[in-house]
C-alpha cells in the first residue's frame, strides 16, 4: 500500500492516516461512555459519577492532544489516564446492573476500545501495534480489577478483542507491505541508474564517433591525398588541430564558450581553417556576425556538421573550392555550403551520403535545427544547415561591431 506517494513519504503518511482514524474512533467510544454515565446519573447521584465523568473528559482531551502531537510522553499519559478511566467507569456501570442489563458488556467495552486506539507515538506502524497492545492489556487488567471489586463475573468481551485484532492486523500488514516495497526500491533504483548510464554511454559513443569522423578522419584523408614530400603549412596546422581535438576535448561537456566579437574563436571558422589546411579553397560570405547569437553547444554542432560537408567536397565532389554563406533571421541562423562539383543522387548509399544522413542530420537535429540538401549528378551540391539562436533573456545583449571579411 503506497497511496501513490514517493517511497520516502509512504511510511509517515500511512501511519498518520491510521492513527487519525483510530483517534476518531476512540473519541466516539468515549462520547458513548459519557452518555452512559449521564443515563446513570438520571437514576442516582453520587460523587463517583462526577469523578467518572471528569476522568472520561480528561481521557478525551488527551486523545485530542495525542492526535495533534504524537509523542511518547503524551501516549504514556493517555495510557495511564485511560487505565484509571476504564477502572472507574467499569466499576460505576457494574454497580447498577439493573439499569442497563442488556448492553452491559458493550458499555463496559467503550473506554477499553478507546484505550486500544492509542495509535502509538512516532511514525512507525510496528510501533503503533505495540502501543495498541499495551493499551489492550492495560484495559483488560483494569476491567478485571473493577469486576473483582464489584463482585461481578464479566462475560466475554468480543468488542474490545475484535477492535484490537483488527487494528493490529492492519498495522502489521501495512508495515510488512511497506518493508517489501522498501526492499524492492533499491533494485528499481539500480535498474534506473543502469539504464541512465547506458543511455549516457551510447550518447557519448555517438558523439565521440561523430567528432572523430568530422575532424580527424578528414585530416587523415587530406594527408593521404597530399603530394609526397614535406607537409604543407596548412596541412600541418590541420593535423595539429586534429591532435588537439583528440587530446583536449572534454567528451562529457559542451564546447567552451567563445567570446562574442572574436571571429577566429567561432567553432565554425576554426572548422573552415582545418578544411583549408587540407587544400580546400573556402570563400565566406554573408553575415558572419550572426554566429554570435548561437550558444557554445549549438556553435560546436553547427561547425562540425559544416566541416563534414566541406570534407565531402574534397573527398567526393571532384573540386577544390566551396562557398560558405551565413544568413540569419529573428529566430535562426543558417549556414549554406555550396560547391560546383559532381553532385549525387539523394537515394544513393555511398559513404558520403550516409555521412550526410547520419552525422550531419543527427548533429543538427540534436540542437533543434534542420538540414536541406539540393543536388543532382553534374550540377553540384548545396547543403543548408539551420539552427535556432540563443534565448534572448539567457544571453546578454551585445553590440556587434563590424568585422573584417575573411
Amino acid at each position: 500500500m503506497t497511496l501513490g506517494l514517493p517511497g520516502h513519504l509512504v511510511q509517515s503518511a500511512l501511519s498518520r492516516a491510521l492513527a487519525r482514524a483510530t483517534h476518531w474512533f476512540g473519541l466516539i467510544c468515549l462520547f458513548g461512555a459519557l452518555a452512559a454515565v449521564g443515563l446513570l446519573s438520571m437514576t442516582r447521584a453520587g460523587s463517583e459519577l462526577t469523578v467518572t465523568v471528569a476522568v472520561i473528559l480528561g481521557m478525551a482531551g488527551l486523545l485530542v492532544v495525542l492526535a495533534r502531537r504524537r509523542t511518547v510522553l503524551v501516549s504514556l499519559a493517555y495510557l495511564l489516564t485511560g487505565t484509571a478511566c476504564v477502572y472507574l467507569y467499569t466499576d460505576t456501570v457494574l454497580s447498577a446492573p439493573a439499569v442497563l442489563p442488556a448492553s452491559i458488556i458493550f458499555l463496559v467495552a467503550l473506554p477499553k476500545m478507546a484505550l486500544v486506539m492509542v495509535g502509538g507515538a512516532g511514525s512507525g506502524l510496528f510501533l503503533g501495534a505495540l502501543w495498541s497492545t499495551a493499551g489492550f492489556l492495560l484495559a483488560e487488567g483494569a476491567a478485571l480489577l473493577a469486576m473483582a471489586h464489584a463482585g461481578v463475573i464479566g462475560g466475554r468481551d468480543f468488542f474490545t478483542v475484535s477492535a484490537y485484532v483488527f487494528l493490529t492486523t492492519v498495522l502489521l500488514l501495512a508495515g510488512l507491505g511497506r518493508r517489501r516495497g522498501r526492499l524492492a526500491q533499491p533494485a528499481l533504483l539500480r535498474a534506473a541508474e543502469d539504464d541512465a548510464a547506458s543511455t549516457l554511454r551510447d550518447a557519448l559513443d555517438n558523439r565521440s564517433i561523430a567528432l572523430i569522423n568530422d575532424t580527424t578522419v578528414t585530416q587523415l584523408v587530406a594527408l593521404a591525398n597530399a603530394v609526397p614530400g614535406a607537409v604543407s603549412p596548412h596541412l600541418h596546422m590541420g593535423l595539429t588541430g586534429a591532435l588537439h581535438v583528440l587530446r583536449d576535448t572534454d567528451w562529457l561537456t559542451d564546447a567552451d564558450p567563445h567570446e562574442p566579437g572574436d571571429l577566429a574563436a567561432s567553432a565554425l571558422f576554426r572548422a573552415i581553417d582545418r578544411c583549408r589546411s587540407g587544400g580546400l579553397i573556402v570563400e565566406i560570405t554573408g553575415d558572419s556576425n550572426a554566429l554570435d547569437r548561437l550558444t557554445a553547444a549549438v556553435d560546436r554542432e553547427l561547425a562540425l556538421a559544416a566541416e563534414h560537408c566541406l570534407g565531402n567536397v574534397l573527398l567526393h565532389a571532384g573540386v577544390t573550392a566551396a562557398e560558405v554563406s551565413v544568413e540569419s533571421d529573428d529566430d535562426t541562423v543558417s549556414v549554406m555550403i555550396a560547391d560546383a562539383g559532381s553532385g549525387f543522387t539523394l537515394t544513393g548509399s555511398s559513404r558520403g551520403r550516409l555521412g550526410l544522413r547520419q552525422s550531419v542530420r543527427r548533429r543538427v537535429d540534436r540542437v533543434g535545427g534542420s538540414v536541406e540538401i539540393w543536388t543532382r549528378p553534374g550540377a553540384g551540391t548545396t547543403v543548408r544547415l539551420t539552427v535556432p539562436v540563443a534565448v534572448p533573456d539567457a544571453v546578454p545583449t551585445l553590440a556587434l561591431a563590424a568585422r573584417p571579411s575573411r
